[in-house]
């Protein structure tokens, strides 16, 4: 299919892609960069797990923001706007003095990563005709967050290694101006912004973006800090949740649209991608940490023996499409949950295996688990949607995702903090990120047996 494209063809949709790819490389390279920065900075555990949470935060509480962004100042404009705050940002993260300007910095590259995201996915479609090629299109715009996490993480090792954390993130810059400039000269937009037909939710974003952020600074500050040190930001973070509900329910247009919102497949993807990836992220933060810190591995050698992950992702996608064609979404992300949840659980016993009888597997596992769950999700959720919510539905789903994320590190966090183990390895943390694979396989279930009871049965068209 690519090979009837023209060359500027091709350069769009290398130039809406490249984003996507370093944004995911972000993403995963931080897992092994963190070991390195809590030396050279001497951060706490609490301000550690920042550094991972703020971007996910972020990202997750703009992210339905940025659609609107571009709806109002125009996607192209938008879109070159994200790329410049995450070049800006990782700049900012490469001079941090401090855990708190790093942090504050990390939260800027998820700001830029946010609006860029549902630009591009505008962008793709006012450039490609629909059919074959914008599908192919959009196909390889969603595959490189997966492929940019899969290869953050052994880049990143190889660059900490070689460049320091430091110069990790200074590579990210020119990868940013590059992708301005040549979006600048070759992007165009699907005409002009509407500016008056369309509003601009500060206010709900905001505040689901801070108590996003205090609940995970509360959740890290579990076992560091008095009860009043972390009920504090909970308690916070708990009114701005239900501050941000209420705007919700009053606003003409809510962030969250309420067709949406009741729907019990697109919440069953949403819990699924929710609890997967807090999952996920929370054992490759606590692992990445204690591969150097435990075992002496380098940051490259760190990254690398995540290298499985990665190319069991790369070779079960190919494949997932057909087995959803054949066995139905909610089968694949079923088996995808599980399979994800059987990784997990080895790695459990890291500690006490060598690295082929259980790291190896345990990373296998997951991959191929993620490559399941990831496109069945996002089949459920379009599924669920109606024809001109299809894009808001797709934002909905990343939003639970990167939440989860955020989320998952944090318990991760707190679990190692108040255990046995404070070496930042014991099987306590490990557990509770295998209970998360656990609690959204068992949601998940439920939530679409319950829909297949309000329909004699549910098919997906895909």
């Amino acid at each position: 299919m690519s090979a009837s494209f023209g060359g500027k063809a091709r350069t769009t949709l290398l130039t809406l892609c490249a984003p996507l790819l370093f944004e995911g490389m972000s993403l995963s390279s931080i897992n092994v960069q963190l070991a390195a920065i809590r030396r050279d900075l001497g951060l706490p555990d609490s301000q550690l797990q920042m550094v991972a949470g703020a971007f996910l935060a972020t990202y997750a509480g703009f992210l339905l923001l940025g659609g609107r962004l571009g709806d109002r100042w125009g996607r192209r404009r938008v879109f070159l706007i994200g790329v410049t705050i995450f070049g800006s940002a990782s700049l900012g993260a490469a001079l941090a003095w401090d855990g708190w300007s790093l942090i504050a910095a990390r939260a800027c590259q998820g700001v830029g990563a946010a609006v860029t995201a549902p630009a591009a996915v505008a962008l793709i479609v006012a450039a490609f005709p629909l059919g074959a090629a914008r599908g192919w299109a959009l196909g390889v715009l969603s595959a490189m967050g997966a492929v940019g996490f899969s290869l953050g993480v052994v880049a990143g090792g190889v660059l900490t290694e070689l460049l320091g954390w430091r110069g990790t993130f200074v590579c990210y810059l020119p990868l940013a101006l590059v992708t301005v400039l040549v979006g600048a000269f070759v992007l165009r937009g699907p005409g002009e912004p509407s500016r008056a037909a369309t509003t601009v939710a500060w206010i709900p974003a905001l505040l689901i973006t801070t108590g996003l952020i205090l609940a995970v600074y509360g959740l890290g500050r579990i076992g560091a800090a008095s009860a009043a040190g972390v009920l504090g930001p909970l308690g916070v973070g708990a009114l701005l949740f239900v501050t941000f509900a209420f705007t919700q329910v009053r606003d003409r247009e809510p962030l969250l649209p309420r067709t949406l919102l009741g729907n019990p497949r697109l919440t069953a993807a949403g819990c699924a991608l929710a609890g997967t990836f807090a999952g996920i992220t929370g054992a490759m933060f606590v692992t990445g940490i204690h591969l150097q810190d435990g075992h002496g591995y380098s940051p490259a050698a760190a990254g690398f023996a995540f290298l499985p992950q990665g190319i069991a992702v790369a070779c079960c996608s190919p494949v997932a499409g057909r087995l959803a064609h054949r066995y139905s979404a909610q089968r694949l992300l079923l088996g995808g949950l599980l399979t994800v949840s059987a990784g997990l659980f080895l790695y459990i016993g890291v500690e006490r295996g060598g690295y082929l009888t259980h790291m190896a597997p345990a990373a296998i596992l997951v991959g191929a688990g993620i490559a399941a769950c990831y496109p069945a999700a996002v089949m459920l959720a379009s599924a669920a949607a109606a024809e001109g919510e299809q894009a808001t539905a797709s934002g909905i789903l990343t939003t639970y995702q990167q939440a989860g994320s955020a989320l998952g590190i944090a318990v991760a966090t707190a679990i190692q903090a108040i255990g046995p183990s404070r070496n930042w390895f014991g099987p306590a943390a490990l557990w509770g990120c295998f209970a998360f694979s656990i609690a959204a396989l068992i949601g998940c279930a439920v939530l679409l047996a319950a829909s297949a009871t309000r329909r004699s049965r549910v098919v997906v068209p895909l």
